[in-house]
Formats: C-alpha cells, structure tokens, sequence
C-alpha cells in the first residue's frame, strides 16, 4: 500500500509541473538565421497555442524575412533576436533606417526600449559643403543623398563645432544609438518576460500551464518527454 500511494503520489506531481506543450507546435519563423521562439511568437499560430507574450508578435514577407511592425512606425525586418541579453536589432525593410528616423521612430505601446539614446541632427547639404572635408570623417547618407544634395547625420552637440556652412537642418531627434554614428540597424531591448537567465541556463520560457498567465523557466530533461520548472517565475499582468 505504501507503494502504491507513493506511485500516485510522483504520477500526479508529474501531472502537475507538465507545462505548457504548446511550444512544441509553435512556428519557428520563416528566417533560419533568427529563430523565433518565446516570448516571440508568429501571428500565424493559432491564439490557443499560447506561443508568446503580448506585443512580440512576428510575421512572414515573402516567406524569408521576420517582421516586427511598430503601432506608431510600420514594419522591420528583424536583423537578429539576442534571448541570453534580450535585446533584438532591426532594420529597415527598403535598406535605409535613416529615412525611417527622418520619419519619426516611436516604440511607444511596444515592450521594446533603446538601450540608450542621443540626440541627433540631419543635415541637408550640397555635395561639395565642408562638413564632408572636416576631420572626423563624416559621410552622406547613400540612400538619401543625390548628385546635388547629401544627407549627413551628426550628434546634435557636434553640429556647433562642425562647418556645416553650405547646409540645412532637416529635423533633430531622439535617436536609439549607443555611439555617435546612424548604423543600418536599431537596436532595443526588453524587460518582460525576464527570460534572460533562463536562456543562459539552457532553459526556455513559456506559460507554466495552458490557461494560466504565469511564465515559468522550463530546463527540457530526457529528450523534452519531461519538463522541470526552475527555480524562479513571475506572473504577466
């Protein structure tokens, strides 16, 4: 007898700390270099797979490219996802974030934030002004210059010390840039889920039961036929 009831004892604390299966259906992505897992989710699994978290949610163009799309700014290509550091890099789909910066770059509504940000200038300048002669090396914008104009982008607290004479200010913003220089990529991060560690460890997020909101970390064991929680979790709100 006591054996049975310990055989039914470990059967239903099995039972219990069975997660979520629904990573095991979900879409991976349609880049193989930037796998999409949780908290990123595709829109194209079913809503009750539970694939990811609230605001990470990617769609398929042209069935190569991962697209992240901003409330307030339109669509991205996710260049690549970080899950160990949680930070993810995009780029513009038409190869010029610096026309998407000219337009407005707003992360508001997303779980997204720069690591850091600085206050840039763009210039508009004829192809012979000084600026391009000064030191520092400082080079057009290809995708938004022509024969007669160039765009140049400089730190806003440069623009005093810099011969800017033959130019024009276009527009200052907040720019999320961790130097002083427009790169062909923006680069975000995010807090929740706090996934992080989990990843490090080897482990994966996901929902810690099919109808809850509570995110656990997962460590796959036996070849995933079994799923222990580790040691720390936190609840979605």
């Amino acid at each position: 007898m006591a054996a049975f009831r310990l055989f039914l004892f470990f059967f239903f604390l099995l039972f219990y700390l069975q997660p979520s299966r629904s990573h095991e259906s979900c879409h991976p992505g349609c880049d193989l270099l930037v796998p999409i897992h949780f908290p990123f989710q595709m829109m194209s699994n079913p809503p009750e797979n539970r694939c990811g978290y609230g605001g990470f949610t990617v769609t398929c163009k042209n069935e190569t490219r991962n697209i992240l799309t901003f409330p307030f700014s339109g669509d991205f290509v996710i260049d690549s996802i970080s899950y160990f550091s949680q930070r993810i890099s995009i780029t513009d789909p038409c190869n010029c974030i610096a026309r998407r910066l000219l337009q407005g770059f707003n992360y508001s509504d997303t779980p997204f934030q720069p690591l850091d940000t600085l206050n840039f200038t763009f210039l508009n300048c004829t192809s012979d002004a000084p600026v391009f002669q000064s030191p520092g090396g400082v080079s057009p914008i290809p995708c938004l210059s022509s024969e007669s104009h160039s765009f140049v982008a400089l730190p806003t607290e440069r623009v005093g010390a810099s011969n800017t004479s033959s130019c024009t200010e276009a527009v200052t913003f907040m720019h999320p840039s961790l130097d002083d220089s427009i790169k062909d990529s923006i680069l975000l991060t995010w807090k929740e889920p706090d996934c992080g560690r989990c990843e490090s460890d080897g482990g994966f997020c996901q929902y810690k039961y099919d109808t809850s909101s509570e995110v656990s970390c997962f460590t796959p064991f036996d070849h995933g036929k079994l799923l222990i929680p580790c040691n720390y979790t936190y609840v979605c709100y």
